[in-house]
């Protein structure tokens, strides 16, 4: 497969190459060139910009010998003039072309309309553009020689009265370097070329950020991907995270769960683990792979110069400039110890010097289509009555009756069926009730009252300008989701204040503050808890409501029969469930307040040299409240849980809870984080060939993560008053033994500290030979209780070579970019769950002795340390034909080492295993991308991008061997030297023997039945990857006039996953678990069913073991390879100035995200993305398709 996809690579590369490289190349062949590929050429040799209407060097043609001048001066001469053209000096490195044949243009009017040129003068007119030759509005000219003035139009044009006398037109314009334009009499039409000031030069969308500095694009030699706020604003989603999907080759979003963007199934991260938790059932995202085996594996977020802890949906995507990902070793070492795993640079808008107050307005609504239960493939309901009989008629479950105690809860058929075969109902009554039951649909009763079509909305407005003294931009977000589980919403507020200030008119001042504001309500139920195979599983003919509309209870614990006859008697509690009571008395709420704000001052030191002073704190407090009323199961539960049942007379509950009242559980979390930094910033050029950028700083960071949490029994709403219980004191339960009572006050705290020393520094030689070094000192308070193991240097070192400036391609002309890059680092990783101290944690009282209890979580390890990972990077950037077709491909090598794991040690110590910095780790891959300008004129634009990435991670460490464990549980078992991180191992399925039980291959070929141990790898067959080695996207954009079209597809190839099927059958007579699975529908039953079925039956010695086996076979294995068609959209440019001249601009969109797959490997259904078992705590379904309209207007 891999070298088939590689060939059809290269083919079509070599198909480029073939229809736009090779023949324009022989078109330049002969000893005449146009005037265009001539001043291409003398602008790559001598590194210089021309400004210049393409109208005046159409059609026009010099000799190839023209170019071969001493100087830049002579070439343009030997080509210009013999053309009846000019050339002008603007400034260094920036000339404008201009002719002195009038009639090649209409004449343009005056800003006057009734000025007329004066016999002693002339009229001079043309346009003001930028460097890259858009037009500047609003430019003002002014003669030296007269009081004439004049001011561009809304396409730059001007026309202004200059007396014969005058040699200089002054132009200006805010934002931009004053121009003074030398006259020519005999001028016309002319292009003047304005050039940034150098506050604002590096505002182009070809400079990326690293978040401590800006650098252009041509000096960066590491591998930085940049997302432009164009690109972002095309999905319309709240989440920047899912807006980035499929942008940049070598980044694999996962988005798991399609009916949100920020209201996740766990909202808050838990300070006990350490490491993410917030979002991570609903996406993940790695940069190149996996650099780690247990350390932190989520890639480093900077947002507008600083790190954050906050997640991602806490940034409005409206307020985003441009986002930039460090990929290797060279981009992302600036970080240190975070960078191992990528780094994600986000910067926030800012308002622009010389812009008029612009006001932007924008609304976005999209509804999903309904949820779809049938993905989950469960079995009908006349095959889960087939099913129950089966597990009755072999004895595999133990008949409930109403007088034993504690009769654990069987379904309603298997209650019947056991009926049935005491006697106690006749048969005919049986099957009346089960020609009920069978008639039944559960499913259709979630889908109608538990689930919905995930909606959601968006207002986002915003105001940005300034001047020169300072500049704005404000931002105001609203956004509202409501996922598909009916019960759960969420809502979102972001505000923005970015500002700069000029001081004393050198140093400049930057404020970013920001804040998101969360509230969810999770009082859904969703489907986990009624489809996991439990005792209380939500059968096919369950009901949440009766034909009449009345609500259906059931028991999900014990056997109602016996309730009925034994415990409700005494006074317990009503212990029946309903689904939409319980929606109904839900009171979940959570709310988030996050805050973070930026201060920055640059101070010039002198010419190239300049300070800054940063800082950033983020503060937040999260607090959860869950109020379980006595009408919610989990009051009742609770309380008849803590009541026992007398000999006589009325059940006593043992925590005293009266009707009315009810359990408040309270948590509030805290997020107190800072940074502070100093920093050297010194960019020069030293004569016309000599480039430098460096910088050099210092930085102490702090984090503190504070999470209390705490529980009220007997809980008033009215009065706030609850009833004093003691943790400390076991109570009697309704089995007779004492329990203590959960819910004790807690309080957790973390705090971290981090210190910092880097550099970094590039070298530019005549803009073509570029070199660059960087080095990182952290350290680390949790690591080490040595320095020399807290305390580590990183570094990294490059080089760019930009071969298109070199002279042997002068008269290359079909080549408008060609650079080789060439990097090399190490990076490092942190594990926030791991110390150097002896870890205890507090546990609660013993049942027993009454005592509070501690437990050693990690034993002391003083020589932890960081993770490294050794990174090299090749690529090469290039464009051909005037950019229409540019790309870049990388191939990049790593190598971890030091990493974290687990290994076992002498258990003389106290503990068996110990985590410790011992692992290795290889990886490698590639990164594509590829763009293409097929066609563009004024009315139509059509271009293409497609991205591709290749990546593989490998253990090496010969310690990873497999254990006696390994073999019972291969597909999920741990880490394998020799192996890739995601590999998939299963077993080779040989069928069934006689009895139903599953037959495998052991080494040798011998068919092994599930009473014989297997012992040896080569038992076990290495089915692929997990994780797709090849995946990418292709994005196609057409515009007509005002329409632009979009589609966007994304691919990934070379994976394999375990199809969804039984997990578990009954393994004991005191209750069952019912899987729903239709592969149970499939079993083997009696003898013979062997010869057309491979799933293995429901009884037997050796059933678990052989339902393992099945589950883990390769008969099993799917391939994952699929094409999915992720979003349609097309976007109408509102022609607003024929209504109004308030608006300035205004868009309508409509998009249909979530299309589904175009194609997949895999002929059963299932999309590899979605692969839930009806075991899984979350269920998670494909994303239906949404339908989104959105509005977007500037004034």
């Amino acid at each position: 497969m891999k070298k088939r996809f590689t060939r059809l690579l290269v083919c079509i590369y070599l198909l480029f190459i073939s229809v736009f490289f090779i023949a324009p190349a022989m078109a330049q062949s002969g000893k005449t060139i146009s005037v265009e590929s001539a001043l291409n050429s003398i602008s790559k040799k001598y590194n210089i910009k021309f400004a210049y209407e393409h109208e005046i060097v159409q059609g026009k043609t010099t000799d190839a010998e023209s170019l071969k001048a001493k100087n830049v001066d002579e070439a343009l001469k030997r080509v210009l003039y013999p053309n009846n053209l000019l050339f002008l000096y603007v400034s260094e490195g920036n000339y404008t072309i201009v002719t002195r044949d009038k009639s090649l243009f209409a004449p343009i009017v005056s800003n006057n309309p009734t000025a007329t040129a004066s016999p002693e003068g002339f009229f001079l007119s043309g346009r003001v553009v930028d460097e890259n030759g858009n037009p500047l509005p609003g430019a003002t000219l002014k003669s030296n020689a007269s009081n004439s003035v004049a001011m561009t139009d809304a396409n730059g044009r001007f026309s202004i009265s200059v007396p014969q006398n005058a040699r200089i037109i002054g132009v200006s314009y805010v934002g931009y370097e004053s121009y003074s334009y030398p006259v020519i009499a005999s001028q016309s039409n002319v292009v003047i070329a304005m050039k940034l000031s150098a506050a604002n030069r590096l505002s182009d969308v070809n400079v990326i950020s690293t978040g401590l500095q800006k650098l252009s694009k041509e000096r960066s030699t590491g591998s930085a991907e940049l997302v432009t706020k164009e690109q972002i604003e095309k999905v319309p989603v709240p989440n920047l995270l899912y807006r980035l999907e499929s942008q940049v080759p070598g980044v694999k979003i996962n988005i798991n769960s399609g009916d949100n963007s920020f209201v996740y199934g766990n909202t808050r991260n838990s300070v006990s683990s350490g490491t993410r938790t917030k979002g991570s059932s609903d996406y993940n995202f790695f940069v190149r792979g996996r650099s780690t085996l247990q350390g932190e594996s989520f890639p480093l977020i900077v947002v507008d110069g600083a790190i954050t802890e906050y997640d991602i949906s806490t940034i409005n995507p409206n307020d985003v400039e441009n986002v930039t990902f460090l990929k290797d070793a060279a981009a992302a070492s600036i970080w240190g110890t975070r960078a191992a795993n990528g780094v994600m640079v986000i910067t926030t808008k800012a308002g622009k010097a010389g812009q008029t107050p612009t006001i932007n307005f924008s609304v976005n609504a999209s509804v999903s289509n309904h949820p779809n239960l049938d993905y989950l493939r469960t079995m009908t309901t006349a095959q889960t009555i087939a099913y129950e009989e089966e597990l009755v008629a072999k004895n595999v479950i133990t008949a409930p009756n109403n007088t034993t105690a504690f009769s654990t809860n069987v379904a309603t058929v298997t209650d019947l069926a056991f009926k049935l075969k005491a006697g106690s109902i006749t048969k005919a009554a049986y099957d009346s009730q089960i020609a009920q039951l069978s008639a039944r649909d559960g499913k259709g009763q979630i889908e109608d009252y538990l689930l919905r079509p995930a909606t959601s909305q968006t207002y986002n407005f915003s105001v940005g300008g300034g001047n020169n003294h300072s500049t704005y931009f404000y931002s105001a977000s609203y956004a509202k989701e409501d996922p598909y589980a009916v019960g759960n919403s969420g809502s979102r507020l972001t505000l923005t204040l970015n500002n700069t200030f000029k001081l004393f008119r050198i140093a400049t001042l930057s404020t970013n503050l920001k804040g998101s504001f969360f509230k969810y309500k999770t009082n859904g139920i969703g489907l986990n808890s009624l489809y996991n195979p439990t005792l209380s599983t939500f059968m096919p003919y369950n009901q949440i409501v009766d034909d009449n509309g009345n609500r259906v209870s059931y028991s999900k614990r014990f056997y109602s029969g016996w309730l009925n006859n034994a415990v409700y008697p005494t006074g317990f509690l009503n212990w029946g469930y309903n689904a939409l009571d319980e929606i109904e008395n839900a009171d979940n709420i959570q709310k988030d307040n996050n805050y973070s704000a930026n201060i920055n001052l640059n101070v010039p030191i002198v010419k190239g040299l300049s300070a800054n002073a940063f800082f950033n704190t983020e503060i937040a407090n999260s607090t959860s409240r869950n109020f379980y009323s006595d009408n919610t199961y989990y009051y009742r539960d609770l309380v008849n849980t803590f009541t026992t049942i007398p000999t006589s007379g009325k059940a006593v509950n043992s925590l005293g809870l009266s009707a009315g009242s009810g359990i408040l559980s309270v948590g509030n979390y805290t997020t107190n984080n800072y940074t502070l930094r100093g920093q050297l910033n010194y960019d020069t050029t030293l004569g016309r060939d000599h480039q430098i950028n460096a910088i050099a700083g210092a930085e102490i960071r702090q984090t503190q993560e504070g999470e209390g949490l705490s529980t009220m029994y007997g809980y008033n709403m009215g009065t706030g008053i609850s009833r004093p219980v003691n943790f400390s004191t076991p109570y009697t339960t309704i089995y007779g033994y004492t329990q203590g009572l959960g819910g004790s006050p807690s309080q957790l705290d973390k705090t971290r500290r981090y210190l910092s020393y880097y550099s970094n520094a590039a070298y530019t030689y005549k803009s073509k030979y570029t070199v660059s070094a960087s080095v990182r000192y952290d350290d680390y308070n949790n690591f080490g209780v040595d320095r020399s193991f807290r305390a580590t240097p990183l570094y990294s070192f490059g080089g760019k070579w930009d071969v298109y400036k070199e002279s042997f391609l002068d008269n290359v002309s079909w080549i408008s970019n060609l650079a080789l890059r060439a990097t090399y680092g190490v990076n490092g990783n942190i594990s926030k769950s791991l110390y150097p101290f002896t870890y205890i944690a507090l546990g609660s009282v013993d049942a027993q002795t009454g005592l509070p209890t501690a437990s050693i979580i990690a034993p002391a390890n003083p020589e932890l340390r960081w993770e490294k990972t050794y990174v090299s990077n090749l690529g090469l950037d290039f464009g051909f034909l005037k950019n229409r077709i540019t790309g870049s491909v990388e191939v990049y090598r790593k190598h971890g080492t030091d990493l974290f794991y687990n290994f076992p040690i002498n258990g003389t110590y106290g503990v068996t295993n110990l985590t410790r910095n011992t692992s290795e780790l290889n990886g490698k891959g590639i990164d594509l991308s590829l763009a293409g300008i097929f066609y563009t004129n004024k009315d139509w634009d059509i271009s293409s991008r497609l991205t591709y990435a290749y990546n593989v991670n490998n253990v090496e460490d010969t310690r990873f061997v497999p254990s006696s464990s390994f073999y019972a549980n291969p597909a999920y078992s741990g880490y394998i030297s020799g192996y890739a991180t995601d590999k998939l191992l299963v077993y080779k399925n040989a069928g069934l023997d006689a009895t139903g039980m599953t037959l495998v291959y052991d080494q040798n070929g011998n068919k092994i039945a599930p009473s014989v141990n297997l012992n040896s790898i080569d038992a076990l067959t290495n089915a692929g990857r997990t994780t797709a080695p090849h995946f990418g996207s292709y994005t196609q954009s057409v515009r007509f006039k005002d329409f632009i079209l979009m589609a966007i597809a994304t691919y990934q190839f070379g994976s394999v996953f375990l199809k969804p099927t039984i997990t578990s059958y009954p393994s004991s007579r005191t209750g069952v678990t019912y899987d729903l699975s239709e592969d149970v529908a499939n079993r083997w039953q009696k003898a013979g069913d062997e010869q057309f079925t491979n799933v293995p039956g429901v009884a037997g010695t050796y059933a678990t073991v052989s339902l393992t086996r099945y589950q883990q076979s390769d008969i099993n294995v799917l391939k994952g390879d699929y094409i999915r068609l992720r979003e349609l959209s097309l976007t109408y440019k509102i022609p607003t100035q024929r209504f109004t001249q308030a608006i300035k601009a205004a868009n309508f969109g409509f998009s249909v995200r979530n299309l589904g797959l175009l194609w997949s490997a895999n002929k059963e259904g299932i999309d590899p993305d979605f692969t839930a078992g009806l075991n899984s705590t979350t269920l998670g379904l494909p994303a239906t398709t949404s339908y989104n309209f959105s509005l977007n207007v500037n004034f």
